[in-house]
């Protein structure tokens, strides 16, 4: 047995190469393909009646999209910025306000010319889709401006301060009297008690304290 004049892969057993069938299949397979080919031809010119070749859009133009899910379909209440061109009339899209990213097919995307123009949009060097209408190569070059002489500054030395000293007429300090550690209740009722209050005394070689004690 044979379909469109090839063998089915069943468990009949023929070698490779050997299956010759009868004409008559043969014959019916091409008139088969020629009415197939006669339909497929009248039903391209049905469609393509009324349609027509959209130019191409380059990197950097802005664009309406149509909705296609939602409550508004097929409204037109989007803009965005062409930022990559790919294969099959396929475009990416920056979508304004939200800045989303969106992949979109030709016949979404209207070209629009904004009220305020936008700063064009330079591809980075190296990438697989540049634009024809903005490149590297149409900017003017920039040119280099002269670096001005940094004169060296020169700091003057800072003259060292003197340390101040003593006086030499200054007399010294008043050595302070250091009294017990008396409670104020209990040096209240010392004269009451007839005790009488002794001065401490002061060793040698303790330090002095500060003045103002």
């Amino acid at each position: 047995m044979c379909i469109f004049g090839r063998p089915i892969r069943d468990f009949i057993p023929v070698h490779p190469g050997k299956y010759q069938p009868h004409t008559t299949w043969q014959e019916t397979l091409s008139s088969r393909e020629e009415a197939l080919r006669n339909r497929h031809m009248r039903a391209a010119e049905r469609l393509s009646e009324h349609t027509r070749i959209l130019p191409p859009l380059v990197v950097g133009d802005c664009v309406r999209i149509q909705n296609q899910t939602g409550p508004n379909t097929t409204k037109w209440d989007k803009t965005g910025l062409v930022v990559e061109v790919r294969q099959f009339d396929q475009y990416v899209v920056r979508v304004d306000g939200s800045g989303r990213v969106t992949l979109r097919n030709r016949k979404f995307l209207r070209k629009y010319t904004p009220v305020v123009p936008r700063t064009p949009l330079l591809m980075a060097p190296g990438h697989t889709h540049p634009s024809p209408s903005v490149t590297h190569a149409e900017l003017p070059p920039t040119p280099p401006q002269p670096i001005p002489p940094v004169a060296p500054t020169i700091t003057p030395p800072t003259p060292a301060r003197p340390t101040p000293g003593p006086p030499a007429d200054t007399p010294p300090p008043p050595t302070p009297v250091v009294r017990d550690a008396i409670p104020r209740a209990l040096r209240a009722l010392m004269p009451h008690n007839g005790l009488k209050e002794q001065p401490a005394t002061v060793p040698a070689d303790a330090p002095a304290a500060p003045p103002g004690l």
